[in-house]
């Protein structure tokens, strides 16, 4: 069935994207670790990267959304050509997918929009500790922003291990030998 061999080319897809964001979301949290532990003249670098990452992070997940989407509609029109027994495995996973869809997108809005407001004050925060070395109040407040950002970056973390396993799950189920016969 062509339908169903253009869906699992566009499952795998999204599972490349997911990993690819995924990879992204790792490195800023590593990032974020960096910038903490390192001098404000090497935290401030860090940062510049950090800011190209969060980019990257907001074109991989528009590409995510535009893939899952494709998926969704594709196994919505595939599932009038279901036997009955397999029209509510289907239905659990496209809910699924649907619902993951949606919590990861708000993660991503949240953590990409949040993020970059935290970066910025932490520049600030940096450069101002640049020039009062032993400023308490400002250490404190950039400590509040490194555990922000961090959590942040775990909320979407999470998520997208999420939908990658409701992709993976996806994928199974498609190249189960019942789908493949009907």
């Amino acid at each position: 069935m062509k339908e169903l061999k253009e869906l699992q080319k566009d499952v795998q897809l999204a599972i490349d994207l997911v990993a690819a964001e995924y990879s992204y979301a790792k490195n800023i949290q590593n990032r974020l670790d960096e910038i903490e532990k390192k001098e404000p003249d090497a935290a401030l670098k860090e940062i510049k990267v950090a800011f190209r990452i969060l980019r990257w992070i907001g074109r991989a997940e528009r590409k995510v959304d535009r893939s899952e989407q494709k998926i969704i509609r594709k196994m919505e029109r595939l599932s009038g050509l279901l036997p009955a027994h397999l029209k509510g495995k289907e239905a659990k996973l496209l809910e699924q997918l649907k619902v993951a869809e949606a919590k990861l997108i708000k993660a991503a809005s949240l953590f990409t929009g949040e993020l970059r407001e935290d970066l910025l004050r932490i520049k600030t925060d940096l450069q101002l500790l640049k020039k009062v070395k032993k400023d308490e109040k400002i250490r404190l407040d950039l400590q509040r922003l490194y555990q922000k950002s961090r959590m942040g970056a775990s909320e979407l973390i999470r998520w997208l291990s999420a939908t990658e396993t409701i992709l993976r799950k996806i994928e199974e189920f498609d190249k189960s030998p019942e789908i493949m016969a009907s």
